[in-house]
C-alpha cells in the first residue's frame, strides 16, 4: 500500500513537472497579448524592499483588473464559430489530414463552451486569486507604507463603473486584511463619467480624433491584408487539416479564447492554443500590438496627454498631505496602457507599421499588459529628502527620466510640471479644440 501511494505521489508530482515546464518551452504561451496570464509575468519574489536611510511612507497603485471572461461578441463565437470548426478540425484528422497530436485532438473533442452572455467580462476565480495575492506581495514589499489593520483615513480604494473593476478592489482588501476589517473597507463611489480611472471614455476629442478615426487602424489593417498574415492564416489552416483557408477574423476569435482559456485556467492550456506554431502566435500577437500602439499609446499626442489626470492624483498624495498613506485603483488596460506611454516607457525606436513586423520592439502587450498588470508608486523618507521609487508589475523599474530607480521626488515634479498645472480635462477634450475641424 506504501509503494502504491508513493508511486501516485510520485506520477503527480512527475506530471506538475512536466507541465510547468511545457509552459516554458512552448513559446505559443509567450505571446498571447492582452490576454496573458497575469502569473507569467509578475515578480515572485516579495521580500521588503530596503534603502539604506530610507524608509517607505506612502504608496500608490494603479491596477488592470484581473483575469475576466469574454466579451459578448466572443462569447457568441465561441458557442457557434468555434465549435463549427472544432467538428471540421475532428472530421479532417479522421482522414488522415492535419498536424494535432492525439493528446491535442482528445483535448479538443473534449472542448466545449457553455459560457453566459449575461456574465460578459465578469471577472473569474482566477481573477480573483490575482487580486488576492498580489495584495499580500505588495504589503510584504512595502509593510509600513501599507498596515494590516484597516483605517479608513490611510486607505483609499476607488475602481471603475464595472464589475471587473469591482470585484478586483474586493477582492484585493481580502488580501491585505483579516475578514472583518475587508468587509468594513470604504470605497469610493463609482462614476459612469471617470476623468481619473478612464478618462479616455468620455473625452469627446479623442473619441472623434484617435478611437473613431479610420486613419488610427490603418498600420493594423495593413498587417492584416499582408502576405505574411495570409501565410499565417494558411499555415494555421493546415496544422488543423482544414479544406479550406480560415478567414483572419475566425483565427483571431482561436487566438483570443486560446488567451483567455489559458488565463482562467492556471492547470491547463486551451486547446485552441494549439492551432498556433510560435511564428504565427507571434504575428497575431503583433497585429493586436499594432492596434493598441496606435490608439493607447505612442500614435497620438492625446492618447496619452489625458493621462495626466491619474498622475496628477499620485502627486497630490505624495505631497505634505498628512493622508491616505495607500490608494489603490482597479481600473483598465486602456488606463495603464496610457500611463505607461505618459510616463515614456517601452517606447519602440520608431513609430510600429504595418508593413512589417518589428520583432524587437519593447511595445508588447504580453510583457507590458497582461491581466491583472499594474503601476505603483512608493514615497521613500530618506535623510537627504524624499524620492519615489517606481514598479511595473511588482518588478523596480527606472523611469527615463530619471538617473537611478530611486528617484528624488522634486526631480519628477520638475519633469511633470505641466502634466501637474496644466491638466485641463475640459479644454484637452473640447471638440472646439478639434484641429481636424
Amino acid at each position: 500500500m506504501k509503494c502504491i501511494l508513493i508511486s501516485i505521489i510520485y506520477f503527480v508530482i512527475i506530471k506538475d513537472i512536466s507541465y510547468v515546464l511545457s509552459i516554458k518551452q512552448n513559446d505559443v504561451l509567450n505571446h498571447l497579448g492582452t490576454r496573458t496570464p497575469y502569473r507569467f509575468r509578475h515578480n515572485k519574489d516579495d521580500s521588503k524592499i530596503k534603502y539604506p536611510h530610507c524608509k517607505d511612507t506612502k504608496i500608490w497603485m494603479i491596477v488592470r483588473h484581473g483575469t475576466r471572461l469574454p466579451s459578448a461578441k466572443d462569447i457568441q463565437g465561441m458557442n457557434t464559430t468555434l465549435k463549427d470548426i472544432k467538428l471540421e478540425t475532428l472530421l479532417q484528422h479522421k482522414h488522415g489530414k492535419g498536424q494535432l497530436t492525439q493528446g491535442q485532438l482528445k483535448d479538443l473533442e473534449e472542448w466545449t463552451s457553455t459560457l453566459d452572455i449575461e456574465r460578459e467580462k465578469y471577472l473569474t476565480l482566477e481573477g480573483r486569486d490575482e487580486m488576492i495575492l498580489l495584495a499580500e506581495r505588495t504589503q510584504n514589499r512595502f509593510p509600513n507604507a501599507i498596515k494590516n489593520k484597516y483605517n479608513n483615513k490611510t486607505f483609499l480604494f476607488r475602481y471603475t463603473a464595472t464589475e471587473r473593476a469591482q470585484q478586483s478592489a474586493r477582492y484585493f482588501t481580502n488580501g491585505l486584511f483579516e475578514k472583518k476589517d475587508a468587509q468594513d473597507v470604504i470605497f469610493l463611489p463609482a462614476t459612469k463619467v471617470d476623468p481619473v480611472l478612464r478618462f479616455y471614455k468620455h473625452c469627446d476629442r479623442w473619441q472623434k480624433q484617435v478611437k473613431k478615426n479610420p486613419d488610427t487602424y490603418k498600420e493594423q489593417i495593413l498587417f492584416g491584408n499582408s502576405y505574411e498574415m495570409n501565410k499565417t492564416l494558411e499555415s494555421i489552416s493546415k496544422r488543423l487539416g482544414l479544406k479550406r483557408v480560415l478567414s483572419l477574423g475566425e483565427v483571431n476569435l482561436m487566438y483570443k479564447i486560446c488567451g483567455y482559456e489559458t488565463s482562467w485556467n492556471k492547470h491547463q492550456i486551451s486547446p485552441w492554443c494549439y492551432a498556433f506554431d510560435v511564428e504565427s502566435a507571434m504575428r497575431l500577437e503583433y497585429y493586436h500590438d499594432l492596434k493598441h500602439y496606435w490608439m493607447d499609446g505612442y500614435g497620438h499626442n492625446l492618447t496619452y496627454r489625458q493621462a495626466c489626470l491619474a498622475l496628477k492624483t499620485m502627486f497630490k498624495i505624495f505631497s505634505d498631505k498628512p493622508d491616505p498613506f495607500a490608494v489603490f485603483m482597479f481600473a483598465h488596460s486602456g488606463t495603464l496602457l496610457k500611463l505607461l506611454t505618459h510616463l515614456q516607457l517601452y517606447k519602440p525606436d520608431s513609430p510600429l507599421t504595418g508593413d512589417a513586423m518589428d520583432d524587437t520592439r519593447p511595445w508588447k502587450a504580453s510583457l507590458i499588459d497582461c491581466f491583472a498588470t499594474n503601476l505603483a508608486f512608493v514615497l521613500f523618507k530618506c535623510k537627504d529628502g524624499d524620492y519615489v521609487l517606481t514598479l511595473h508589475q511588482e518588478r523596480v523599474i527606472k523611469l527615463p527620466m530619471c538617473e537611478k530607480e530611486l528617484c528624488p521626488l522634486t526631480k519628477l515634479l520638475e519633469y511633470f510640471h505641466d502634466s501637474i498645472h496644466n491638466c485641463d480635462y475640459t479644454d484637452m477634450c473640447s471638440l472646439d479644440n478639434d484641429a481636424s475641424k
